[in-house]
């Protein structure tokens, strides 16, 4: 199966990528609580907003204030409010050669904030394999849109102090299980992190027109194709009588 059968062009998935953060940057929660995020949103849409054939890159951070993860002793200033002890960082990559997709790759790390230091707890990846065999071979198939556990350090969280050692029981060089999933976006993964660490003034955020209609032009971009192709196997549109897995699994 080709990729452009159920993922949109390049060209379409970074306008949409841009138009996330032409709207964050400006937003009126994430100016006020996530500074660094809108700055940083600033700054990736003003270098992507008219140049789609580089590629596109971005990354940033949330801090959070989580229920489940042990509290900090002290308290913000407004309220009494208790401060940030998780952060969530999201990345994004869509790299290029000859404006046809080479690397696809979204990613979602849950750092632990305890007074100065970064603790990796969970690292995830969505990732879209943009093409099947050609001169590089594979240990095994895995599928085209996949979520993987662990991985690498990217450099935006060495680069903010994340140490290989937190990565090390995850075992990078391990890459299985690749786990059949749906295509992600920039904003898809924003969503999910705020909808799965949620405060107050996030879920207002999220309830949002303007957040929820961005959200849903993204999914009606990378999902309702890749849908459309499940429910085409899964009745056996054509005769094939394939399973997902043996449609969507690529070398």
């Amino acid at each position: 199966m080709d990729l452009d059968e159920f993922y949109p062009s390049p060209d379409k998935l970074i306008e949409s990528e841009v138009e996330v953060l032409g709207f964050l940057r400006n937003e009126p929660y994430m100016k006020r609580v996530h500074v660094e995020f809108s700055l940083d949103a600033h700054q990736g849409y003003q270098r992507y907003r008219s140049n789609w054939r580089s590629g596109f890159a971005f990354a940033s951070f949330l801090d959070v204030s989580h229920l489940s993860m042990p509290r900090n002793s002290r308290r913000g200033r407004k309220r009494g409010a208790l401060l940030p002890n998780v952060r969530l960082v999201v990345s994004a990559l869509v790299e290029l050669e000859m404006g046809q997709y080479s690397n696809v790759s979204y990613c979602l790390a849950v750092l632990r904030i305890r007074d100065r230091q970064l603790t990796i707890l969970r690292k995830f990846h969505f990732d879209v394999t943009p093409a099947a065999g050609g001169t590089v071979r594979r240990r095994q198939e895995h599928p085209r849109c996949h979520l993987q556990y662990g991985g690498s350090m990217t450099p935006f969280m060495s680069k903010m102090g994340c140490k290989e050692s937190h990565l090390t029981q995850m075992h990078a060089s391990l890459s299985e299980p690749r786990i059949l999933f749906w295509p992600m976006s920039l904003g898809l993964v924003i969503d999910m992190a705020l909808h799965e660490f949620p405060d107050s003034e996030s879920s207002e955020f999220r309830r949002t027109p303007e957040w929820r209609g961005m959200v849903r032009r993204q999914e009606r971009l990378v999902l309702r194709d890749f849908y459309a192709k499940c429910v085409a196997v899964v009745d056996n549109s054509g005769g094939k009588y394939k399973t997902l897995g043996e449609e969507f699994y690529v070398v």
